[in-house]
């Protein structure tokens, strides 16, 4: 037995039902649907269509937007925090300084948003002498 394959890929079946809507177009009032039917299958096509070029293009904005961002907070791939004209860049610059001004007190930097761990930090495991 053949099978009929609708394509799940929403350019795909956007292409296979505006192709459906031109045949029965084409053939009514003699087509396989209904009056009623073709008109709610046609503006279900547009609704979708639509949608569809709408979504595009703000999938283009988001990636655009993405970047952006990203610049701006020196995360971009290949950047670091010595990136000057970054977030990352003034953010650290800022920590470091506050840590070399608050040496005995590094929670201070808490008042101005950061997260200090004080917890003490576990020593490196030696390997055995041989």
């Amino acid at each position: 037995m053949a099978r009929v394959i609708i394509p799940e890929n929403p350019d795909q079946l956007i292409k296979l039902m505006q192709d459906a809507v031109s045949r029965e177009q084409t053939l009514a009032p003699n087509g396989t649907l209904s009056p009623q039917e073709l008109t709610d299958f046609a503006n279900l096509l547009i609704t979708a269509d639509t949608a569809n070029e709408k979504q595009k293009e703000h999938y283009k904005k988001a990636e655009e937007l993405t970047v952006t961002r990203n610049n701006a907070l020196g995360t971009t791939d290949g950047m670091s925090v010595d990136q000057p004209g970054t977030g990352m860049f003034l953010l650290t610059t800022l920590r470091d300084l506050l840590l070399a001004r608050n040496k005995t007190n590094p929670k201070v930097l808490g008042e101005w948003g950061f997260e200090v761990d004080d917890t003490p930090q576990k020593k490196a495991d030696t390997p055995p002498a041989p």
